[in-house]
């Protein structure tokens, strides 16, 4: 997969083509460490704890407590927000929310929250995390309120 079309900027790394490759399936994929078992998020090619190379990756849980959320203003080009309300401006006034999500224990994920209003979202609510890919070929994570 080229790395033009992967909105997370990883696939030139040790892990970015598997890692790629199981989101264009629709899968998330955790590194999980042989040595001591901990699980990360994104992937990682060695252990953080005990600096193993030994690690495997693991499809990781898709439902969550949501942690922490925020507001971006100017988002990604690949992120579906309405047009600018402004004329003849490229910046979007239109908060496109972005948060973390708490899959097992310590393992946080990333990403969008399309389609919900602010006031809407509360920390604490359980979230699906997807793998999804965009109408521009582009992947990328989407949370949605369970």
């Amino acid at each position: 997969m080229p790395f033009k079309d992967f909105s997370l900027f990883i696939s030139d790394t040790k892990i970015g083509g598997p890692f790629a490759e199981a989101l264009k399936s629709g899968k998330i994929f955790a590194s999980k460490c042989d040595r001591c078992g901990r699980m990360f998020f994104p992937p990682r090619p060695e252990c953080p704890d005990c600096l193993a190379e030994d690690v495997s990756y693991v499809e990781a849980p898709t439902r969550g407590e949501l942690l922490s959320f925020t507001a971006v203003f100017v988002p990604p080009a690949h992120y579906a927000a309405p047009p600018a309300k402004m004329p003849f401006s490229k910046v979007a006034q239109t908060p496109c929310p972005v948060g973390v999500v708490a899959v097992a224990g310590d393992l946080r994920i990333m990403g969008w929250i399309p389609g919900m209003a602010l006031k809407d979202i509360k920390v604490g609510s359980l979230f699906d995390v997807e793998a999804k890919t965009l109408k521009n070929g582009q992947l990328t994570i989407i949370l949605s309120p369970v």
